[in-house]
């Protein structure tokens, strides 16, 4: 009996992970359409699961001469992550949450920096989600 219900829980976590990468996988979709022709992909997508009042942390190196965007989403609107870069110093690069939750946002780097990108959903529109970020760099 405790056996069957282990393997009732593990079907059931794995369904629910499954819908949760599925999830992550349309938001990352829905991202793309920001990283125009002009910007070509670093090749990862970032993403994590996020739940209320959670702070996703990436981090990136980002190389001195180089234009970049990053595109930040959750879902299938534009404007439910929050989302800012840090660099090294933990100085505030920038914040979108100063640009009504712009979903990109073009930069030039003068240094190669390790940069901390945080990510967090903007409660009043959304509850829980998968926060995807896309980085991409000029052509």
């Amino acid at each position: 009996m405790k056996k069957n219900i282990h393997i009732l829980l593990f079907l059931l976590l794995s369904v629910f992970a499954g819908e949760a990468f599925a999830q992550c996988d349309s938001t990352a979709f829905y991202a793309k359409q920001f990283l125009s022709d002009n910007f070509i992909s670093d090749g990862q997508t970032y993403r994590a699961l996020i739940f209320d009042d959670q702070i996703a942390e990436f981090n990136a190196t980002l190389y001195g001469g180089s234009k970049y965007r990053v595109v930040a989403f959750a879902g299938m609107e534009k404007d439910q992550l929050l989302f800012s870069l840090f660099d090294q110093d933990g100085n505030t690069l920038f914040t979108n949450e100063e640009h009504n939750n712009a979903p990109y946002w073009d930069f030039e780097i003068k240094s190669t920096l390790e940069a901390r990108i945080e990510a967090k959903l903007d409660l009043t529109k959304q509850k829980s989600g998968c926060a995807v970020l896309l980085i991409g760099f000029e052509r």
